[in-house]
């Protein structure tokens, strides 16, 4: 195991205390405020320490497929469950039904996230590299930003609010770059759309072929 996939796998470990102590710090109000603080010090670690991997493993030339797998998987996997957790703990007061919205959008970040892994990974598989979207990373930060603030959302209200809007503002934003990286990269579907067309052509190119050769050989006879 290299040394980037290594660190990739303690940011997965450091999902455990992040969740414990986001859920201890809920459950008791005694030590919620030093454990919330806590929880979002180990989440901010987690999201900030994103890129430390890759660029190790690019740096060093060890770039694995393992890497490739976990990295991506140790960022939704946070995100998913504190989500959750934040959802099932809060009462929220933007609006009506926020929390149901919230729980909503993120499954709408989860399908995004998704679809676009799988594309990718038809693209990799025909060798074609999709170059990363500005939207995306930016889409991320926001994400990360507005989830950190909703960990410390039974703090302080405006905390709560703030958490809200930057939250919204990026899963916006994560829906308009999914749809934005799969209409510019559409050549990826559309070549095995056309490979797929040009094997049947062929096919039945041939089929004529052969029924015409068929039939000059009965002629002949």
């Amino acid at each position: 195991m290299t040394l980037a996939t290594k660190i990739t796998v303690a940011r997965i470990f450091l999902i455990v205390p992040t969740v414990v102590f986001y859920i201890v710090g809920m459950l008791e109000e005694a030590v919620q405020l030093p454990f919330l603080i806590v929880s979002c010090v180990l989440f901010a670690i987690l999201c900030s320490t994103d890129f430390v991997d890759g660029h190790i493993a690019r740096k060093t030339n060890t770039v694995s497929a393992l890497g490739k797998f976990l990295d991506p998987l140790a960022d939704k996997i946070v995100i998913v469950v504190m989500l959750f957790l934040i959802v099932y703990f809060h009462g929220f007061e933007l609006f009506p039904y926020d929390g149901l919205v919230i729980a909503l959008l993120g499954g709408l970040i989860l399908t995004r996230e998704l679809t676009v892994s799988v594309f990718r990974a038809v693209a990799a598989s025909k060798g074609l590299v999709l170059a990363a979207d500005i939207y995306g990373k930016i889409k991320t930060v926001l994400l990360d930003i507005g989830t950190a603030f909703l960990i410390l959302a039974g703090v302080n209200t405006v905390i709560m609010w703030i958490g809200e809007i930057v939250f919204y503002a990026g899963a916006v934003l994560t829906v308009w770059s999914g749809v934005r990286y799969l209409v510019k990269n559409k050549h990826v579907l559309a070549d095995v759309t056309a490979r797929n067309a040009a094997k049947e052509s062929d096919a039945a190119d041939g089929g004529a072929a052969e029924a015409a050769a068929d039939g000059g050989g009965k002629e002949e006879r």
